[in-house]
């Protein structure tokens, strides 16, 4: 048989699919997206290349608000991806068909992932299959799931110093970064510590062994180790902590270190020596992510079973540049739908702060306008110098076009300590290490909020994101800003604002449903001026004076009893 050249295939297929009836302006140029027609002209003639296939109906991000009027967080999130499924899989039936059909002929790869979150498909197919993809009605796109490498990770490449960390080494100390964001006040004086709250950690696995932070690791209610079955019947078998979604298995292990490393800042409580984590008693779903198969589809996927299985907050500390190309529409929409659904998502600014300024400087999906961005400062609350600064602009990205430049959207939403942390080691699986990076400050931000669900569970992502900006000390030019955004997060404030967040119950300080003596007495422990900035929020400040007095304790004798 003679085999025609990749290049003649491409071209002999896209000139056909040019004629083909399409919706609107689409060709078979506009639809390969992502260097895809690059790709295909350059690959053997049945090479399998990595894409994601986006659907044409997507769920429009102003349906949601047809379910605001459900007042219960889990009830919403039902109805919310619930809907997803929906709207995704009676769209998308055909299209798996025709997949599976070219997979028992070899052009499609053998892992098809149905990805509902965002109505789209993740496979590999050779160049005939994704040109019969492309010339389909019911088909937006086909983008190049692009491999990356270690790139997506924003940890600073130079050594950090180790001044801190040779301080902190012998054990007796708590890392600084939860040191400045007072977490420490936060369980000592109001007895947080993220009880009860799971946190999706997608990342390069974890080191679960690891003293700081066996006890955190979130286990799946609906599974029975090792029987080899699908007992919840979410699509994983024996997904017991997690899932490795580059393997597609249920071993997510660490391969790397950065995932170990940021697990213990979310919840490392000091067991081998030193308090790492700012929410101590939370509980850490690990997915892992290395990006070997594919890149962008895999972290989408993990997003999905993050919300699927009821994670609270997802934090990642990856983030695409602008100029590896990233499929920005989708991103927006996997991370609005995510938001959605109720889960918090935090992800990093990136590390490019000295890159192509003065716009689209920070990566994605750290850019999507309602994300929550982390950029980085140190422990003395001085930008990190590599942290990514914005403004971010979206009026070339359709169907979005919003955001145009100038002045475009502020961001970072709010920072946190991303210099020398100190944070749990993975090989070997004890002790710590030190990196730098908004990659470190991401997850100091995760852990603020698993203490704010604690003290408030029904937040939503919205509401979480505006407690921190609200309440985070302003650095650099007053207001939000584009280097630090609203400021430093201050954990003690963002978790009394937590609790005062549609609290019909304001003067319970100690949440025992009681207003009571003991809430005199924490009152008392409060006494005294309130720290800048005041307002918005202040513990113990009932009066919302600035200053916690005898006024408050009044206050408190007007509410006296049980809350309502």
């Amino acid at each position: 048989m003679k085999i025609v050249p990749g290049q003649m295939i491409v071209a002999v297929l896209a000139a056909a699919v040019a004629v083909l009836p399409t919706a609107g302006k689409d060709t078979a140029d506009t639809k390969l997206r992502g260097d895809l027609v690059t790709v295909m002209s350059e690959a053997a003639p049945n090479e399998l290349i990595p894409i994601s296939i986006v659907l044409r109906e997507q769920f429009s991000a102003d349906e949601f608000t047809q379910f605001n009027w459900i007042d219960d967080k889990q009830q919403r999130r039902a109805a919310v991806l619930g809907r997803l499924k929906t709207v995704a899989r009676s769209s998308s039936a055909s299209l798996l068909a025709s997949l599976q059909d070219q997979q028992a002929e070899g052009a499609v790869g053998s892992r098809i992932r149905d990805l509902w979150i965002a109505n789209v498909i993740a496979t590999e197919a050779n160049s005939q299959a994704i040109m019969k993809i492309v010339a389909r009605d019911d088909v937006a796109y086909v983008n190049y799931d692009r491999p990356v490498g270690s790139e997506v990770f924003p940890v600073d490449p130079n050594k950090p110093s180790m001044d801190d960390f040779n301080a902190l080494a012998d054990g007796r100390g708590i890392e600084c970064g939860v040191e400045i964001m007072r977490a420490p006040e936060v369980w000592n004086n109001l007895n947080i510590t993220g009880e009860g709250v799971v946190v999706g950690i997608i990342d390069t696995g974890c080191c679960i062994q690891h003293p700081d932070i066996e006890n955190q690791v979130w286990t799946n209610p609906g599974e029975i180790p090792g029987n080899g079955l699908d007992d919840d019947n979410n699509g994983y078998i024996d997904d017991i902590v997690g899932w490795d979604f580059e393997n597609d298995d249920n071993d997510p292990s660490d391969s790397n270190g950065h995932g170990t490393h940021t697990a213990g800042t979310v919840c490392g409580d000091g067991t081998d020596g030193t308090i790492t984590g700012m929410a101590p008693n939370c509980q850490m779903m690990i997915l892992k992510f290395w990006n070997n198969f594919s890149g962008e589809s895999i972290v989408w996927e993990a997003m999905q079973y993050a919300a699927d299985n009821n994670a609270d907050v997802v934090t990642a500390s990856i983030g695409w540049p602008h100029w590896i190309g990233p499929d920005r529409a989708t991103w927006r929409a996997v991370c609005e739908n995510t938001m959605a659904a109720g889960v918090v998502v935090v992800y990093a600014a990136g590390n490019e702060a000295n890159f192509n300024p003065p716009v689209d400087n920070i990566r994605t999906p750290g850019d999507v306008p309602d994300m929550l961005t982390i950029g980085g400062t140190d422990c003395n609350d001085n930008s990190y110098n590599m942290s990514s600064i914005g403004p971010v602009t979206w009026e070339f990205v359709d169907p979005y076009n919003d955001w145009p430049y100038p002045p475009g959207k502020i961001k970072p939403s709010v920072s946190a300590p991303a210099v020398d942390t100190i944070s749990c080691e993975n090989s070997p699986c004890t002790g710590y290490t030190s990196l730098s990076g908004t990659s470190m400050a991401t997850p100091h931000v995760a852990g603020a909020v698993a203490l704010m669900l604690e003290a408030n569970p029904n937040l939503d992502h919205f509401s979480a994101k505006q407690i921190l900006m609200d309440t985070s000390v302003d650095l650099g030019a007053p207001g939000m800003d584009n280097t630090f955004g609203a400021g430093r997060v201050d954990a003690y404030e963002a978790v009394v604002g937590a609790m005062n967040h549609g609290d019909p119950c304001p003067a319970d300080l100690t949440g025992d449903d009681q207003v009571n003596i003991d809430d005199i007495f924490a009152v008392l422990g409060l006494w005294g001026d309130c720290p800048d900035p005041c307002p918005p929020y202040c513990a113990g400040d009932l009066t919302e004076d600035c200053t916690v007095n005898i006024d408050d304790i009044f206050a408190i004798l007007g509410m006296w009893g049980p809350c309502d």
